[in-house]
């Protein structure tokens, strides 16, 4: 258990002060850590869903504590404005070869601003699972955009990062029954490549990252009598990010009798 706990911090640690020798290699790392904050990790078990059975629910990132320091300055991060992000996210099983599921999601937010910061953001996901009884292994794949404005060079002004990335990975499962209640914990690996571009209003400077990230997740799918989904899942991009997403949603099977 403590070296579990140590590996963790370790991964934890580049989300605090950038250990990054010049400022040009802290402001990209500071881009990249922003930029997997709104990346799109699975927040559930593969092959979850029978076809054209829809699960509408809310996720929740939680933000870790940022350092912003560049240099001799000081950025406003993420982590100085709010300590989650919300956002929607719909998923709706598709038909598919005996022994397999499959399914499609979206999720979007439009550009309202809250507290000096807005995020105009959409995503894409797909995926297919081997998920002949209990044991299921699946892979899927995911798109984004998004355009977040915020004071980060001066609390005066609203900076703004734009963001795409696509994505891929491979996760497994087991589903456990206990009465009412489905049970399935899985864990997967897969990998990010996300474009971020900084532009400062001040100056009309604009700094740039393209990094490929190492994406490893695990978790915990619950459903409550068939519709009630609640989904906790740790997110780790090591080197750069760990952060626990949580999802809670309601699944309607459009295709059971009443």
């Amino acid at each position: 258990m403590r070296r579990a706990l140590v590996l963790v911090a370790a991964l934890a640690a580049p989300a605090g002060p950038a250990g990054a020798q010049t400022m040009l290699d802290q402001e990209q790392r500071l881009i990249e850590i922003h930029s997997l904050l709104v990346d799109l990790p699975p927040v559930d078990a593969p092959g979850s869903y029978r076809p054209w059975e829809t699960s509408l629910g809310l996720e929740v990132v939680a933000i870790p504590g940022i350092d912003g320091t560049t240099g001799s300055r000081r950025q406003i991060t993420a982590s100085d404005r709010t300590s989650v992000f919300p956002r929607p996210r719909l998923a709706v099983g598709l038909p598919a070869p005996d022994g397999f599921r499959a399914f499609a999601g979206v999720s979007y937010i439009p550009p309202v601003q809250i507290r000096g910061v807005s995020s105009h953001f959409g995503a894409l996901e797909a995926g297919i699972a081997w998920a002949p009884g209990a044991a299921r292994v699946g892979l899927r794949a995911h798109v984004l955009y998004a355009e977040s404005k915020s004071p980060v060079t001066d609390p005066q002004t609203r900076d703004t990062l734009q963001t795409f990335e696509v994505g891929g990975d491979l996760s497994a499962g087991y589903g456990l029954r206990f009465g009412p209640i489905d049970l399935t914990p899985y864990g997967g690996v897969g990998v990010t490549r996300l474009a971020g571009d900084f532009h400062v209003t001040s100056d009309g400077n604009v700094l740039s990252s393209r990094y490929t990230a190492l994406a490893l997740h695990g978790g915990v799918r619950m459903l409550l009598q068939g519709h009630w989904e609640v989904v906790a899942e740790m997110a780790i991009y090591p080197g750069r990010l760990v952060d626990p997403r949580f999802r809670a949603a309601y699944v309607i099977d459009w295709g059971a009798k009443p």
